[in-house]
């Protein structure tokens, strides 16, 4: 159990619930030890209560709250901006002493000048938030946080600009199968993705991301979905039980529950009870209703959440059968969830209130593909993201990315899709839904809401993360606008400046810096090429995007190369070269340092490449007196280009 990080809770809190605890020892788990032991006892469930109790009792001693009080913070006295339709539900706020009038411990962090957006109902939309630690510790006016300013809190004045929580994503593959953790995590955090749901994790990747989280590598909160089928349904056993419900395997690492796969769309056919595309024959669930209800009762009884993918009625249909005979009427405590529902109709939609599941839907639409041959049925069940909650009013619904196989990767766009069921293409084209898709989203609150709140409480995370209150762990974004006030056909214009998790900056944009509290560059350094296509120049390696133009092209065949400078000399550790390569096919590359004066053979890369993968050096040890890097593409179908280039240096 993280035991500075329960401090780190009850130091914002008043002596009052501290006193409570002291009493409680005596009479059992009592109101005030289930609100803390709801925020951190998933660390370890199995601590008795009276064990939580003292342990809780320890750190109110050390924290020092037995004697200390914290001020009170008004919270926010501007309305929600959270529409009272949302399809989410938000945790409860944590209580806020207001009877103490002495001087609060200073911030490590303050943003003031512009919108907070809570994504909480009770505080709204505030002027200021402080951050201590990894922890919220206010949100309030710009009057009452202006308290927790102290000689060493660092102030960011937004300008107008925005703040909100990290986008949380409860189904995405954008760490495994975007080139690996780091490439995918790079990807996430420069889109202002701060917590995600890995939703089909196989065995050999656990203790990969053990291994990322234990190097410092891993920052994005990870919770895995360990697979029990692969994506064409082939049962690969309970291997998943060497990993306990809710474990913690690292910082930041936690086993979140069992993916079944149900039906096709991955792998085989989509299971609709009609065709939906014109010479597209319906296919049928992958198992049968014994088999998955089995699998999902002994999943279930050992504790895990099952995540099920399931896109057609009839796949959908048969995996709320399924969880209907195991549920057996009781509440689904374990917020056992159907993934993706492309197929929504009247049944299956009620369906989702009556039994409590969580649904997960896509943001983007079809409108792309419009004039494809979709068929009646289709047109009349078919991207409809806004079906589900409409029909189940206060239904807690999450959105998902299921990033890289859906495109655009960009909680923006895809947020804008939501509402409009526009689709932005990664190049900034944009295709209008036809009549019969334009009616199938939701409002702007609800699709934040689905976004963030939503997806937290699909992750079973909403106790820590999601919206903006005290005591909630400090994952934010700051916007170059706010989200729930710009002109909605602005929304894509919207651009991410910072990522922080947990109170510490991630991402920070190009130019960005005002906005970036504590961020540092992992150096000095400038690019240069052998030759450039007009419109991708060698900077565009250094910009922290990875989609659409973002690279840097020769314009001509191999061989060409690209450069990078150091200010002075620099200690190097590692260096990672994003591909950006069409068609993929084999390559040959060169990478030299100059060191000394001489220019060193350190790496030759050959082999298949592909847009999307990471080519890494990393020296046996740190290699210092580096004063400049060349990557020659010697060999290559495509022209030689690069999405991005990571370096990992300390200055000399």
């Amino acid at each position: 159990m993280d035991y500075s990080r329960i401090k780190r809770f009850l130091s914002i809190r008043s002596t009052a619930l501290c006193d409570r605890i002291r009493k409680e020892i005596e009479s059992g788990l009592g109101p005030a030890t289930r609100r803390v032991g709801a925020t951190f006892g998933n660390v370890n469930g199995r601590l008795s209560a009276t064990v939580l109790l003292i342990f809780l009792l320890g750190a109110c001693d050390e924290g020092g709250n037995a004697t200390t009080s914290i001020p009170p913070v008004k919270v926010a006295s501007t309305a929600s901006t959270v529409d009272s339709t949302t399809t989410t539900e938000p945790p409860t706020p944590p209580t806020i002493s207001t009877t103490t009038t002495s001087v609060p411990d200073p911030a490590d962090v303050v943003f003031r000048g512009g919108d907070i957006v809570t994504m909480d109902p009770e505080l709204g939309t505030a002027e200021a938030i402080a951050i201590t630690g990894e922890v919220i510790a206010a949100v309030g006016t710009a009057e009452e946080i202006e308290r927790y300013v102290g000689p060493g809190t660092t102030v960011v004045d937004l300008g107008g600009r925005a703040l909100s929580p990290g986008f949380v994503d409860a189904h995405t593959h954008i760490l495994t199968d975007m080139g690996g953790i780091a490439a995918g995590q790079r990807l996430a955090l420069a889109n202002g993705i701060t917590s995600v749901g890995d939703a089909s994790v196989e065995p050999e990747w656990p203790e990969q991301f053990i291994e990322a989280a234990t190097s410092g590598e891993l920052a994005v909160r990870t919770t895995l979905y360990l697979a029990r089928t692969d994506p064409c349904g082939e049962d690969l056993g309970p291997w998943y039980v060497a990993y306990g419900p809710d474990a913690i395997l690292a910082e930041r690492v936690r086993v979140g529950g069992v993916k079944i796969f149900s039906d096709g769309g991955v792998c085989g056919a989509i299971a609709t009870s009609e065709p939906f595309l014109e010479g597209y024959e319906a296919g049928a669930p992958y198992h049968d209703l014994g088999v998955l209800t089995a699998w999902i009762r002994e999943a279930n009884a050992a504790g895990y959440q099952v995540i099920i993918h399931a896109q057609g009625d009839r796949a959908i249909a048969e995996v709320q059968d399924a969880f209907a005979a195991v549920l057996d009427g009781r509440s689904n405590t374990l917020r056992h969830r159907i993934e993706h529902n492309a197929f929504v109709t009247e049944a299956i939609a009620g369906r989702y209130g009556e039994l409590g599941l969580v649904p997960t839907v896509f943001g983007i639409s079809e409108a792309c593909r419009a004039d494809l041959g979709w068929t009646d049925f289709y047109k009349e069940y078919g991207d409809r993201p806004g079906a589900i909650g409409a029909a189940n009013p206060g239904l807690v619904v999450a959105w998902h990315g299921d990033d890289p196989w859906m495109t655009p990767i960009s909680p923006i766009l895809e947020l804008f899709s939501l509402v409009t069921r526009v689709t932005v293409g990664e190049d900034g084209t944009t295709c209008e839904p036809p009549d019969w898709m334009a009616g199938g989203g939701v409002s702007v609150e609800q699709g934040l809401a689905m976004m963030t709140t939503g997806s937290a409480y699909a992750l079973r995370q909403d106790q820590l993360v999601g919206s903006l209150a005290p005591g909630k762990l400090a994952d934010l974004v700051v916007l170059s606008d706010n989200l729930l006030t710009v002109p909605i056909d602005q929304l894509p214009s919207v651009e991410i400046l910072a990522t922080v998790i947990g109170g510490t900056t991630e991402y920070c944009a190009p130019g960005a810096d005002a906005w970036c509290p504590g961020y540092t560059a992992s150096g000095s350094f400038e690019a240069s090429a052998s030759r450039s296509r007009e419109g991708h120049g060698p900077e565009l390696v250094f910009d922290g995007s990875v989609i659409g133009e973002s690279f840097w092209s020769s314009g001509g065949d191999a061989p060409d190369w690209i450069k990078v400078d150091f200010a002075g000399s620099a200690k190097v550790t590692e260096v990672r070269f994003v591909v950006y390569q069409n068609p993929p096919g084999e390559t040959v590359h060169e990478l030299e340092v100059f060191v000394d004066g001489t220019w060193n053979l350190v790496e030759t890369f050959r082999g298949t490449t592909a847009t999307g993968d990471v080519l890494i050096w990393h020296p046996a040890s740190p290699l210092a007196g580096v004063s400049a890097f060349r990557m020659t593409t010697l060999e290559s179908l495509s022209w030689p280009e690069w999405f991005e280039i990571e370096i990992d240096s300390a200055g000399e």
